[in-house]
């Protein structure tokens, strides 16, 4: 089973043959950090393990730190499976907030209220930071990929929201 960050990383090798450090350009450029766990250091790690997967092989005549590297046919299935799995498959909500409601019995209690209105800015600042780097892409999976990572935002927002006025709370 291939993680999220070997999707992208085949994705992005299926695109076009990359070395390492251009991977880390066009994932820096797109945003692609902002949902995915993919450090600079992390891009080589991956290129090595999907090398000795036979999912990624050298493209001919590269070698060393500038290795360019191309999907291999074993990596274009991989890639088609686990992206096909992952687009079939409903994403769970995310479940730092959901058990942490649990720890307060009421949700009139000060320390959830207070807690929900800096969630609630944090979460406009997030929508903020989103719609600003969509701004910088064209690439039309990109912007795929920011749309739908906004409208999850706006509507954890509105969740929040909701909660902090049955809470009673003047948060808008």
């Amino acid at each position: 089973m291939s993680s999220d960050a070997d999707i992208v990383v085949l994705s992005l090798i299926a695109e076009q043959p990359r070395h390492g450090y251009d991977l880390d350009r066009v994932i820096e450029r797109r945003g692609y950090r902002q949902w995915t766990s993919l450090a600079f250091s992390s891009v080589y790690y991956l290129l090595k393990r999907l090398s000795e997967r036979g999912l990624l092989e050298p493209d001919d005549g590269s070698e060393g730190r500038r290795t360019v590297f191309r999907v291999t046919d074993a990596g274009r299935h991989e890639l088609r499976k686990a992206a096909g799995e992952r687009v079939l498959a409903p994403a769970p909500p995310a479940a730092g907030v959901l058990p942490a409601l649990n720890a307060y019995a009421r949700l009139d209690e000060p320390e959830l209220v207070a807690a929900l209105a800096q969630r609630a800015e944090a979460l406009l600042d997030r929508l903020d930071e989103l719609r600003g780097l969509r701004a910088r892409v064209d690439e039309e999976h990109a912007l795929a990929i920011f749309d739908y990572e906004i409208l999850r935002q706006e509507a954890d927002l509105v969740w929040t929201r909701t909660l902090l006025k049955k809470a009673g709370s003047d948060e808008d």
